[in-house]
């Protein structure tokens, strides 16, 4: 997901880059998403029929969050086999798409401060995350802007 974020400018990273970024968007990812999905309530989330053949190693599950009050939220998970198993690479709310909404977001932080300086702004925004569930959910579905 962070190489998909990052699109253009991953090549530009060294190796030692490429590790902090995915550790610190990994880590911001789980914070964001986790204090997020807690704070639901009386909602339940409908699986659609799965379309796998075997031999699929790219797959997208789509559901739906079903609210008491509001309209569903629609949400699409696209995966990739690998050898350890089934992993998300994009995650789309709303039809919103994470890896995307992250790529603008990226591009323009290291215009600002090169790679070094979204490694430095991911993890402030990780540690501003911590323990503020209520921004969390207000911006929900939408992805964070740094």
């Amino acid at each position: 997901m962070t190489r998909l974020a990052m699109g253009k400018n991953w090549v530009q990273a060294s190796p030692e880059q490429r590790k902090a970024l995915t550790t610190e968007f990994r880590t911001l990812l789980v914070r964001t998403y986790t204090a997020s999905l807690t704070l639901y309530r009386d909602q339940t989330i409908e699986y659609r029929p799965l379309k796998l053949t075997p031999g699929d190693t790219d797959v997208v599950v789509k559901s739906m969050i079903r609210q008491a009050r509001g309209a569903p939220i629609s949400v699409d998970y696209a995966m990739e086999k690998t050898e350890s198993g089934w992993k998300v690479y994009d995650l789309k709310l709303a039809g919103i798409s994470m890896v995307e909404n992250y790529r603008s977001t990226f591009s323009a932080e290291i215009e600002r401060g090169g790679v070094d300086g979204l490694i430095k702004a991911l993890a402030e925004k990780k540690h501003q995350l911590g323990g503020k569930k209520k921004a969390i959910v207000q911006s929900w579905p939408v992805c964070w802007r740094l």
